[in-house]
């Protein structure tokens, strides 16, 4: 790995961002590559001039983004390169029968992230919402959804939760979440009439839930994802209450 074009901040006002940018350019140059390990958050404080908790708001950033991958107990890793979007399999359809864990899971989810959601509008700022916003472009497809779809539909709540500011309650959500993803993409799959529609149903309640973000509005942030986990909870054929 060739060494880093970084330097002190110059500008104070959002420091984590800048860093945030820096990285990213360093990632896009091809300066970092995919699999190369990040430098410590030590080396990295003290190159830009910035305090560890401003690092790690900022690698928090890039985790939700997908740029990087953190390993516990190891380090920070640029994430592997994203694949060609590829069409979603088809899969056994025991798969979405389910049982009461996956209406567990729903209920869970309820809770969690519309906190989650709530405590991002109180703390919402224009570099936590872009990811947010990102995600919920990617979400958009031509002819059929992928698997880049569900990529999106997850990183869409993965970046809410990266932006509530509490690390136990995000880390606690991508828990969650990763276990959904073979049934989100088992869901997203399914065609006719009935079905086909449930991506863009889904983006569609994403793209509620960001007026709330732009509002700042913690209240209505809370009910819109409580409302959209009962619906996506819904369309796996689960009902649950959300209150």
């Amino acid at each position: 790995m060739s060494e880093l074009n970084v330097r002190p901040v110059e500008r104070k006002p959002h420091l984590a961002e800048h860093i945030t940018r820096s990285l990213s350019d360093e990632i896009a140059s091809g300066r970092l590559r995919p699999g190369d390990r990040l430098p410590t958050e030590h080396f990295l404080s003290q190159n830009f001039g910035v305090s560890r908790n401003v690092v790690r708001e900022a690698i928090a950033s890039l985790r939700a983004q997908g740029l990087i991958e953190s390993r516990q107990g190891i380090g920070a890793f640029v994430a592997a390169q994203r694949q060609p979007a590829e069409p979603l399999q088809r899969v056994s359809a025991q798969l979405l029968e389910g049982d009461n864990t996956i209406r567990n899971m729903f209920e869970v989810r309820a809770v969690l992230e519309s906190q989650a959601a709530a405590l991002a509008a109180a703390h919402m700022t224009p570099r936590r919402m872009k990811p947010i916003q990102d995600a919920v472009e990617r979400m958009r497809y031509e002819g059929a959804p992928t698997a880049a779809t569900v990529n999106a539909d997850l990183d869409f709540h993965r970046a809410v939760a990266a932006a509530c500011g509490n690390d136990y309650l995000a880390a606690m959500i991508r828990t969650v979440l990763e276990p959904m993803r073979p049934l989100i993409a088992a869901n997203f799959a399914r065609q006719g009439p009935m079905f086909g529609n449930i991506p863009n149903a889904a983006r569609g309640e994403h793209e509620t839930l960001i007026q709330a973000f732009v509002d700042r509005n913690a209240a209505a942030a809370r009910q819109i994802m409580g409302q959209h986990i009962v619906s996506a909870a819904s369309r796996f054929g689960y009902e649950i209450a959300f209150y």
